[in-house]
């Protein structure tokens, strides 16, 4: 514009300014790049655990060196935190026209996490020209597992030493771990005939052993509601929070010491299963399941157990007991005749995470003189419940368990 100007208004010293913008004009059109940039992108772990990072890594490859400038932006759902924090980054292209970009990326809350899609700029010196992808390059999906907190509760475990894990079978069959010694029954060995005791009494009686394979542990996990305020890894937790970690913890001991471990994830979903297995694999595998865990839905927990459940297992149940529901589910597992516990994943703060609504903090302790009550028939008719804490939480409940199980098993019949 300026150049017309000078030629129509016969101006020279119009032209003389207007002449370097000419040159930088027609020296960007010359370099113009006559090949797209091609923009590679890549994550470095696709599965973290919460509070752990990985690096988003942006590659950025200009066959003919024509452009000078890098930036890219990347776009950040909740629980994810970007390094920089908004999430962009430039730099200046190396000579042989390649340039690697990196953002940080850190999840803060368990759950599947969709980050991206993300938006990068090219230019030339002077800006003599843009490159802008033509739309965002696609989002990727991030796993975030549940953070485990390690500890150690052998103490306090159901059984004795088995020849797999600490949970011995609580089914008696062919083995060879002692059991008790009962009257004989029709299929029993001859070789099982204790004489002493069959001498003694006048009756014939038999040694019985324990199966040469572990119990099981079944993790009851309910994630109907989520109560409270969830700040991530790095402030105050929900009820959901909590329930997860401390099932990825439980898990987590149980298949150290060699124990099988199945899942069941109660949501508005429906019913999630994880057969039992052992090894550092399936805990994996339930990280993951448990990370898929959706409180959002209109499906009522109407309280019924869910079938399938091993008849001798132990099932460690883990919820906030936010409705009665909850503890009538485990009343009726115990009335068949299984080990139960309940792990009561209320956090201890809920009357307080709602400073600007009195009325919550008052429904919540109102609400909580009623969870008392309900937790001490529980107690009243065999179902153990305990609050958790952290490390530590199941070890006074286990033991229990077992000292009982050790007196029944130690009775004369």
């Amino acid at each position: 514009m300026l150049a017309g100007a000078a030629v129509l208004g016969h101006r020279p010293d119009l032209l003389v300014l207007a002449a370097p913008f000419v040159g930088a004009a027609v020296w960007a059109a010359l370099l113009r790049p006559t090949t797209p940039l091609t923009v590679h992108q890549s994550m470095g772990h696709p599965t973290l655990s919460e509070g752990d990072a990985t690096t988003w890594r942006f590659s950025v490859d200009d066959p003919g060196c024509h452009a000078d400038d890098i930036a890219v932006r990347l776009r950040v759902p909740e629980w994810i935190v970007a390094q920089p924090a908004d999430g962009a980054a430039a730099a200046g292209l190396r000579d042989d026209g390649d340039r690697v970009l990196d953002i940080g990326v850190r999840a803060t809350r368990w759950g599947r996490h969709r980050v991206g899609p993300a938006r990068v700029v090219a230019s030339s010196a002077w800006a003599g020209f843009q490159w802008v992808s033509e739309s965002g390059l696609d989002a990727r999906s991030l796993l975030t597992l549940p953070r485990t907190t390690h500890f150690d509760a052998t103490a306090g475990s159901v059984h004795r030493p088995g020849l797999i894990g600490v949970n011995r079978s609580p089914r008696q069959s062919a083995g060879t771990e002692f059991a008790s010694i009962r009257p004989f029954q029709p299929g029993d060995r001859l070789r099982r005939i204790h004489w002493s005791r069959s001498l003694r009494t006048g009756t014939l009686h038999v040694t019985s052993t324990w199966a040469d394979h572990d119990r099981h542990v079944v993790l009851l996990v309910e994630g109907f509601d989520d109560i409270g305020r969830s700040e991530g890894i790095d402030g105050s937790t929900s009820s959901l929070d909590l329930t997860l970690r401390a099932a990825g913890s439980i898990a987590e001991h149980f298949l150290e010491v060699g124990d099988r471990v199945a899942l069941v994830v109660l949501d508005n979903r429906g019913i999630h299963r994880l057969p039992a297995a052992g090894g550092s694999r399936h805990l994996r595998r339930l990280l993951e399941t448990l990370s898929t865990t959706d409180p959002t839905g209109r499906l009522n927990d109407t309280g019924r157990v869910p079938r399938g459940l091993h008849p001798g297992a132990l099932v460690v149940m883990l919820s906030p007991l936010a409705s009665p529901t909850a503890l009538e589910r485990a009343v009726t597992m115990a009335a068949h005749g299984r080990s139960v516990v309940v792990v009561d994943c209320l956090p201890r703060d809920i009357t307080q995470q709602f400073p600007g609504d009195p009325l919550a903090g008052v429904a919540w302790r109102i609400r909580s003189l009623e969870r008392a009550l309900e937790i001490e028939r529980a107690g009243e008719s065999g179902v153990a419940v305990v609050q958790w804490r952290g490390p530590g939480s199941l070890d006074q409940v286990l033991r229990n368990m077992r000292s009982n199980a050790t007196e029944r098993s130690q009775r004369p019949t």
